[in-house]
């Protein structure tokens, strides 16, 4: 082992705290210790990269150390939601095929009834017009996440009245 890494895992031991301290500031739980890792790592890149004439250096650790915790709950915030994306598709491709005849004119009048007129306004947008939430927000003049919520509440009831009408295999 040759002197530099000797010095690291003493400033390793130094700024363990400051790393421990940031995981439960974001209240981060790190069972895997991916977190840990990647404070060490950041740490490592503050020790090479460190000038002495710009500030201390345990406030440029700190620095570094936080943007990396940040980076890492940005990418998997992001990942997450893509994933629910992704989820929400699925769902809606699955509701949209139960039924591969054209649309039952009976069945589309008991939607009808049920559905709210915002949720008929994203039924047919989704299922007539293959539009997607932005593009329903956009023609009704809402957000995007009105729209989504309008289909949140009505796949639930499409899929009662589906199934009291005897479409749900």
């Amino acid at each position: 082992m040759n002197n530099d890494d000797l010095h690291f895992e003493q400033l390793v031991a130094q700024f363990e705290p400051m790393i421990y301290h940031l995981l439960h500031k974001y209240h981060i739980r790190d069972r895997e210790k991916d977190f840990y890792q990647e404070g060490v790592i950041a740490l490592w890149r503050a020790k090479q990269s460190y000038d002495p004439t710009k500030g201390e250096f345990s406030t440029y650790a700190y620095f570094l150390i936080q943007k990396a915790f940040f980076t890492i709950i940005r990418k998997e915030n992001k990942r997450k939601e893509k994933q629910q994306q992704y989820m929400h598709y699925v769902q809606a491709e699955s509701l949209s095929y139960n039924n591969e005849l054209p649309f039952d004119p009976y069945l589309l009048e008991a939607i009808k009834q049920t559905l709210s007129k915002d949720q008929m306004t994203w039924f047919e947008g989704k299922f007539f017009h293959q539009q997607t939430n932005k593009q329903i927000a956009r023609a009704a003049g809402v957000t995007e996440s009105a729209v989504k919520n309008w289909g949140r509440f009505a796949k639930p009831k499409i899929k009662r009245v589906m199934k009291r009408q005897q479409y749900d295999q």
